[in-house]
Order: structure tokens, then sequence, then C-alpha cells
């Protein structure tokens, strides 16, 4: 079993995020958006670049036009059986992420997951909507 831990950050608005220094780091991200009373997960994301990189890109493209308030969280990769951070392994993490909890905005991912079979992610601190354990174990194989 390959098993990844993210250790989330936030929620920090979308005006507040890029002063702070996590900002700088990479990993996964998930944008929330605050209507009203409600609470809804509306992105999953992965960034070798810093998140603020990422960020930045998608305020420009799609944010900017969100009603409601955004809240962006941030996922640090911990690795307790002494794996090693790959692009592939962040790749299939995302790819877990999105189809287990298919936020409204994702557009891959939302069909198949085609990473590593053995993989589980444990979302420790502030995860949000996220589940604690996600397994493609656990996934339904058509």
């Amino acid at each position: 079993m390959t098993t990844v831990h993210i250790r989330w950050y936030g929620a920090y608005s979308l005006e507040s995020f890029f002063n702070k220094d996590i900002a700088l780091y990479s990993g996964i991200y998930a944008i929330y958006r605050i209507y009203g009373e409600k609470e809804t997960l509306l992105y999953i994301g992965k960034t070798s670049r810093t998140f603020w990189q990422r960020i930045s890109e998608h305020q420009k493209d799609w944010l900017w036009n969100v009603k409601g308030k955004i809240q962006i969280r941030l996922g640090l990769l911990e690795f307790p059986d002494g794996g090693r951070h790959s692009s592939k392994k962040l790749a299939d993490v995302e790819s877990l992420l999105i189809l287990w909890h298919l936020p409204k905005e994702n557009t891959t991912s939302t069909g198949y997951y085609w990473g590593r079979v053995d993989l589980e992610v444990i979302n420790l601190g502030r995860r949000g909507l996220l589940d604690k354990r996600v397994s493609a174990s656990d996934l339904e194989w058509a």
C-alpha cells in the first residue's frame, strides 16, 4: 500500500492567501465557495510550482467570476512510509481526490482513475469537506 498524508492548511480568503508564507510551497489545493451559509467544494488541483503562481492563474481564468466568497485550503504531502515525492505520485493523489469528491469545476479525472491501485490518502488538519481517508482500493472498478 502506498500511503500519502496530506496536511491541510487554511482556509484562506482569496485576498489574504497571497500574503501567506505557505503560498510559496507546492502540493495539492482545494478551492471552496461559501455562498449564503453553504460551503461547496469547487475544485481540487495540484502544482509543482508555487501555490501562489497556480492560484493566480485560476484567479485570472475563472475565480473572478465566482459568486460568493472564495476559500482556499493548501495541502502539503507527507510520506509516512518513507516514500518519496514525485510528479507521478502528485498526479495520482490529485486524480484520486477528484474522482472521490467530484468537485463541480474539475473536468479531468471525473470519470475514471488512472493512478496506482494501491494508493491511500489520509487527509489531516484543516481538510474542510474532504473525507479523512480516500483509497483507490475502495473505488468501484468497472
